[in-house]
């Protein structure tokens, strides 16, 4: 796998204490859950460490025996989250689906399960941009997540016969995933620009501009 590879395990031992056993790994589970609802409502830096122990039905102390503090909490939530993403991308392409659904429906259903997927954890896309608007690096595990993505739509574009003649193809490839991502995220933190994240009609216009956008929109009308 190239570098969109997660690393869920030794990022986990940097931000959150070792849980070796199962008891507590399901603390960590429900304490991230609980986390992610708690930023949703509040935002990042209006949460407290309390909500979030309250929200998981723990103690406080539960939660500084797990986590160092908010922020490495976050960190914590974000490599679960980007471990969750890979997975689910790598889920979607391998799906014998997507190599015999005319381009448009695999689009379409592409940019619906990404939308989903994305304001099932409205929270966590809450409290990154929050956090990055005070300088925090926190885009690394998105921008993998992108070029990972990128990568699987090329590999099944090639697979399905498609010419890709263009050498910048991995760029734009890339871009075309951010602009998805970004549209998407737009729609769910700050309302409909026109579409709701759950319009099915932006989930049309955004997998139409995907193909358009990577050039084999008359490809994908022709194999409609």
């Amino acid at each position: 796998m190239n570098d969109g590879e997660p690393q869920t395990d030794a990022a986990e031992t940097v931000w959150a204490k070792p849980a070796y056993q199962a008891r507590s790994r399901q603390q960590r589970d429900r304490l991230l859950k609980a986390g992610e609802r708690v930023f949703a409502e509040k935002g990042f830096w209006q949460a407290h460490v309390a909500d979030i122990a309250k929200r998981a039905g723990c103690s406080v102390g539960s939660f500084y025996r797990r986590f160092q503090d908010k922020e490495a909490f976050f960190f914590s939530l974000q490599t679960d989250m980007a471990g969750h993403g890979l997975s689910n991308i790598e889920r979607f392409f391998d799906d014998p689906a997507c190599l015999t659904d005319p381009l448009p429906q695999v689009f379409a259903r592409l940019v619906r399960n990404t939308a989903r997927t994305m304001k099932g954890i409205e929270g966590y896309y809450r409290a990154l941009f929050e956090l990055s608007l005070r300088g925090h690096d926190v885009w690394p595990p998105m921008r993998r997540i992108e070029a990972f993505e990128a990568a699987r739509i090329i590999e099944l574009l090639r697979r399905r016969g498609v010419a890709l003649d263009d050498p910048d193809i991995g760029e734009r490839a890339h871009l075309a995933i951010r602009m998805m991502h970004g549209q998407i995220i737009s729609a769910m933190l700050h309302g409909p620009g026109p579409f709701a994240v759950e319009d099915a009609r932006l989930h049309r216009e955004l997998a139409l501009n995907l193909a358009r956008y990577l050039q084999i929109d008359r490809l994908a009308d022709a194999k409609a």
